[in-house]
Parts: C-alpha cells; sequence; structure tokens
C-alpha cells in the first residue's frame, strides 16, 4: 500500500453527494495526505448538489463556485481539469484523487497517468468502465456505503434483540404487548431505500461492477498458476495486487466482503491457510480447492 505520499483531491460536487465525505477522506487516508481538497461545482443555483458549508468546514474542503453558463451542463467539468492541470505542473503532489461518476474525465485521468502520477479514482459502481479502467485503482463509494450500512444495522439489530430480552425478563406480564405494539426504544423502523433526489432505489439497475465469476475465473486460471509455489500456495496479498492491477474497480466490499481474505473463504473454489506474521499480523494464502481441480480436469 502506497503511504505518506501528498495527494490532490479533486470532487465533482454535480456527481457526488455529501453521504460519501467520510467514507472519501478514510479511504485517501490509506495513500496519505489530501494536501489539495478541492470541490467543484455550481453551489449557487444548482440543484443537484448537497453539499453544504458544514461539509466544507468538516472535510476542510475548498469550494470552487463555478457557474452554469448553460442549462442542463456539468460547469464544473473545465474548470477542474484546468486546475488539475496546474496542480500537475507545479510538481507539488505525488498523487491525484479524482471522485466522480463521469466518464468525461477519462481524459483527464490519462493524462495525469501519462505523466508518471498514481491516479485513484472513486465513485459509484455506475461509473462507465473507461474511466474505472483508466485509474489505477477505482473505489466503489456506494458499495462501501451500503456494506457499512448493513454492518450497523445487524450490530443494531443485536442491540435492539438483546433489550427486547431484558425488558421481557424484568417484567413478563406488562411489556410484552408494548413489545408487541412498537419497536424497542432506539430501534429504527426499517425504510425503503431512497435516491438522493428521494425516489425509491431501483434495486434492478444493472451493475456495472466486474461479474464476481469473472474475478474467480481470473484468479483461479491466470493469477495463481503464476504465483503459486512448488506446494501450491501463494500469498493472498500478491493475488489481491494482482487482481487491482488487472481489475482497477477490483474491491471486496463490492460483493458485500470487507476483506478478500473473507472472500475467498467463502467460495469453494479455493483452500485458505492463516499464519501470523510480524507484531502480531496475519499472513494468508490461497490455493485451488482439490474438489475444484478435480472438477476442471
Amino acid at each position: 500500500m502506497i503511504q505518506d505520499k501528498k495527494i490532490a483531491l479533486l470532487i465533482d460536487a454535480e456527481n457526488i453527494t455529501s453521504k460519501y465525505g467520510a467514507i472519501i477522506f478514510r479511504e485517501v487516508a490509506k495513500y496519505g495526505t489530501a494536501t489539495y481538497r478541492r470541490i467543484y461545482g455550481d453551489f449557487v443555483n444548482s440543484r443537484n448538489i448537497n453539499w453544504t458549508q458544514a461539509d466544507f468546514s468538516k472535510f476542510s474542503l475548498t469550494p470552487v463556485q463555478q457557474y452554469s453558463y448553460t442549462v442542463g451542463k456539468n460547469s464544473s467539468d473545465i474548470t477542474m481539469v484546468i486546475d488539475a492541470m496546474d496542480i500537475l505542473y507545479s510538481g507539488n503532489v505525488d498523487m491525484f484523487c479524482i471522485v466522480t461518476s463521469d466518464s468525461d474525465y477519462t481524459k483527464l485521468v490519462t493524462r495525469l497517468r501519462e505523466a508518471g502520477l498514481s491516479i485513484i479514482g472513486m465513485g459509484e459502481t455506475k461509473t462507465p468502465r473507461a474511466l474505472k479502467a483508466a485509474c489505477e485503482k477505482f473505489i466503489p463509494l456506494d458499495s462501501i456505503f451500503k456494506t457499512e450500512n448493513k454492518t450497523a444495522e445487524k450490530k443494531s439489530a443485536k442491540t435492539d434483540s438483546k433489550q427486547v430480552k431484558t425488558e421481557k425478563t424484568a417484567d413478563k406480564s406488562d411489556k410484552t404487548d408494548e413489545v408487541k405494539e412498537k419497536p424497542a426504544r432506539g430501534r429504527k423502523v426499517k425504510e425503503e431505500p431512497k435516491t438522493d433526489k428521494g425516489e425509491t432505489e431501483n434495486e434492478s439497475e444493472p451493475d456495472t461492477a466486474t461479474p464476481i465469476e469473472d474475478i474467480i475465473a481470473t484468479i483461479c486460471n491466470t493469477i495463481l498458476p503464476d504465483l503459486e509455489t512448488d506446494s501450491g500456495w501463494a500469498n493472498l496479498a500478491d493475488v489481491g495486487n494482482r487482481l487491482t492491477k488487472l481489475y482497477s474497480d477490483f474491491d471486496p466490499r463490492t460483493y458485500g466482503y470487507d476483506k478478500l481474505s473473507r472472500l475467498v473463504r467463502a467460495r469453494d473454489e479455493f483452500e485458505v491457510d492463516k499464519k501470523p506474521g510480524e507484531n502480531h499480523t496475519s499472513i494468508y494464502y490461497v490455493r485451488i480447492a482439490d474438489n475444484y481441480r478435480k472438477k476442471q480436469q
């Protein structure tokens, strides 16, 4: 993992909502320090922007106001591109993080990579594949957001369950009916997921993420045969690095797993071995399962 890099963080506010703010900065921190923190859009007139002054202060963002001269056009595109090139020629950064789902920035990302800089892309899974492929690493914000929400819901459900049991034990006769009639104190009533425009999210909308079966096939047929030792085992970290090079949009959180080790453990195609590493860390090794290998013969 790249560390201690000076990063230029440029956010397209007309394309990315503020609900991803915490995730964006948490992911950037894994690679280095965001020395430039700029966010672009028509903050005066655009109805598509929900970033506020409070968000700018919270994340120490510098808003760059760009008025829309034509209705229906994204006003921030050219301004963000000009700033990116100025920052590039200043020589003050080692890496760029472009936060958008707009494929119009593909050429910008390509140009920055040609200059020898690393490029992280962040956006939603609907982002066109051309932009994902142009980035060295593409991080799916909506997948992370959904995974974190599911984890929070599970923890909340466990807490509610314990609370209900405690209340029943304390006074079964008086509180049984109350528990049935309304949610326990602190419990959130489940609602239909909403889009940023307030409409019900369409769960059947096609996902442009690389299909999981393609990922598994690549690991089995391309990566493991190249990385495995004589015993058939390969370091899982090396597998992950190779996957990222082949699929810039690969992230285990896209498929519901917070770590690659948990993803491969859940698959019948692999066997996983865990060994102790330095400083109380763990090293994972993976190989093709014997049963799967026999099926392929």
